[in-house]
């Protein structure tokens, strides 16, 4: 009898057939799933360690791999019944992932999904989609052949430059889902078409301030040329604002210069040399022109008057002060009537004569009408509308020398010359003492002023001593010095001066570094000068704690290296968050010292726990740190 021969597919499924799927067998062997069953159920197939797939059992058969249309069709699985998912549409996603929109993958797996099932119901969903783009390892922002936006603003430090540039049309981009993607050599060739600023430049639009600019002038003056060393950049990551005219940078010792001159009111490069704003300036002013009874504008032109022609003009205009220019151009008015200055203060008319009367308020007479300058009204409003009438309107002659720095000379001259009026005394200790207005003599002081020998003279040092202690106070420069300042000078001569960090230094015979650690570990205490809050100074008694301190003996704590990191250079270094960071230091271990109160790792232990966060990290998506790599 003779044996009986098994035929090759069932020796194939004995062999291959282990826990595989019965359909996707038979459609590898030609057969029917009934047929294969028969063969599993007699517990002959081989245990493997894994069941094989389609793909696997296709190509032990066929002796090639499957291709897209001999898969056979996709199964119902689960209680929902969803469609499950083959290697060739699993393919098809991933080549459409960062090239077409979730949504779009969607109806196009959807198309496919029907083709293949014969089912007009057969869906795969935008959440399908999602999660399964989630389990390959995958994700919807990951964009093919480009950068996002966000991804090229986070490259300069900017995401209005990389939105302008798109808009403008200079940056090619094309949408995927909802993100514009830019090609990477167009990103590349943009940024090696930007220019940047040499070494040391600083932008010129930052010394508009400085300058008493607001407008994007100075951009515009530069573009004509008449700024030195000033050029034309369009770098990326740098901070400031930008015009129409480009990003313009200039050399330091040049914008120094720039401010330097400003703030001696000397004329600035472009004046005289943009005849636009002259034309426009001298039309605006012959159309506002004051009369000739206006004393600020006889002021600021001098004793050459007014200019006559546009050369002139162009000559003298550009070199005025801010405040002149203004006042200029500005439309004239003689000021507020008594009953405009009564309504504003909310006094009566006769309250605004008698303080007129009594010199409190200044007035001028126009026409028959008597003026207040809205400037006059509004300071006499501030001291609650004085009318002179009270004792403290009124000081007596050697008052009035000691507070505005008069002398007794100069003040019978400002009475005979009836600048100054004057009230004599009639009763008690005040019979016969002659007394002058307190406000006409503050007035006239403010518009008087001090030369430097009048100011060192009245306060009895020599003018160089007088310069040094001025160049500690602030004030704004200008031809004569205001009353106010030399006052800050006479309370810098009679406070206490103390010693200055680089004094006391010199004094202990330390250094400056070490006086700077005392303040910080509060050993002593710094003041600071009641007439200017910037100087700062050591008192006698803190000085005797330094005195103290430096004569101990006691051991200087060794001073932390550069491998000392910060918390936040720590992170960096390893890579995390600084929440894992303070968890190493806290509950591993991790070595780090405190100095002045803050806390200090070593590089060498950050980068020994990092090693180890890295090889069991769960993030896939996590970027090591170079260093590691």
């Amino acid at each position: 009898m003779s044996e009986e021969v098994i035929p090759d597919w069932e020796l194939f499924v004995i062999a291959n057939g282990w826990r595989a799927q019965a359909y996707e067998l038979a459609a590898v062997l030609g057969r029917t799933v009934d047929e294969v069953q028969q063969i599993r159920t007699t517990g002959a197939c081989t245990r493997l360690e894994q069941a094989k797939g389609y793909s696997e059992l296709f190509a032990l058969w066929h002796g090639r791999p499957p291709t897209d249309d001999e898969w056979p069709a996709p199964r119902k699985m689960g209680a929902n019944e969803t469609y499950e998912w083959h290697d060739p549409e699993v393919a098809l996603l991933a080549s459409l992932v960062g090239q077409v929109s979730v949504s779009g993958i969607a109806e196009v797996l959807t198309a496919r999904l029907r083709e293949k099932t014969g089912d007009p119901e057969a869906e795969r969903t935008k959440n399908a989609v999602q999660v399964r783009i989630n389990l390959i390892g995958l994700q919807a922002s990951d964009v093919v052949g480009g950068l996002t936006t966000s991804e090229a603003a986070r490259d300069i430090n900017s995401s209005a430059i990389v939105n302008q540039m798109i808009a403008k049309g200079e940056i090619p981009a094309f949408r995927v889902g909802r993100l514009w993607v830019i090609p990477y050599p167009a990103w590349n060739e943009w940024k090696a078409s930007r220019v940047f600023p040499p070494a040391g430049f600083v932008q010129l639009s930052s010394l508009k301030a400085a300058l008493g600019i607001r407008s994007d002038k100075l951009s515009e003056f530069a573009r004509m040329g008449l700024i030195p060393t000033a050029t034309r950049c369009n770098p990326y990551g740098t901070r400031g604002p930008s015009t129409q005219f480009g990003t313009w940078w200039l050399s330091k010792e040049a914008a120094d210069q720039l401010v330097s001159d400003r703030h001696a009111g000397k004329p600035m490069p472009w004046h005289g040399k943009y005849a636009d704003n002259l034309k426009t300036t001298y039309k605006l002013w012959q159309t506002r022109q004051h009369p000739a009874s206006c004393a600020t504008c006889a002021q600021i032109w001098g004793e050459q008057g007014a200019p006559t022609t546009f050369e002139d003009y162009a000559v003298r205009y550009p070199a005025l002060a801010h405040g002149a220019k203004r006042h200029l151009t500005r439309p004239w008015t003689p000021g507020l009537t008594l009953e405009e200055v009564a309504a504003q203060a909310g006094r009566d008319v006769a309250q605004v004569r008698l303080a007129i009367e009594n010199g409190v308020l200044a007035a001028s007479e126009e026409g028959g009408t008597r003026y207040v300058s809205r400037t006059d009204s509004t300071r006499w409003c501030a001291r609650h509308c004085p009318t002179g009438e009270g004792e403290r309107s009124w000081i007596a002659l050697k008052t009035a020398c000691d507070q505005y720095l008069f002398s007794m000379r100069e003040l019978q001259a400002f009475i005979e010359a009836g600048t100054l009026k004057t009230k004599t005394g009639t009763e008690g200790a005040a019979r016969g003492v002659v007394y002058v207005s307190r406000q006409q003599c503050s007035q006239l002081r403010e518009k008087i002023g001090f030369t430097e020998d009048e100011a060192a003279k009245r306060l009895g040092i020599t003018v160089e001593r007088f310069r040094y202690l001025l160049d500690g106070v602030d004030w704004r420069q200008s031809e004569k010095i205001p009353l106010v300042t030399v006052q800050a000078v006479r309370k810098r001569m009679e406070s206490r001066h103390g010693y200055t960090i680089e004094e006391a230094a010199s004094e202990l015979g330390k250094t400056v570094q070490w006086v700077n650690e005392q303040i910080e570990a509060g050993v002593i205490r710094v003041s600071r000068a009641k007439w200017d809050r910037r100087r700062k100074y050591i008192s006698e008694p803190m000085m005797k704690r330094l005195r103290k301190g430096s004569e101990e003996t006691a051991e200087k704590p060794e001073a932390l290296g550069k491998d000392w990191l910060c918390l936040s250079d720590a992170a960096q270094e390893a890579g995390i968050c600084t929440t894992t960071l303070i968890r190493w230091a806290t509950h591993e271990g991790m070595v780090r010292r405190e100095v002045n109160g803050r806390w200090r790792y070593h590089r060498e232990a950050v980068r020994a726990h990092a090693r180890r966060y890295w090889k069991s990290v769960r993030f896939h998506r996590a970027t090591p740190p170079a260093w590691l790599e």
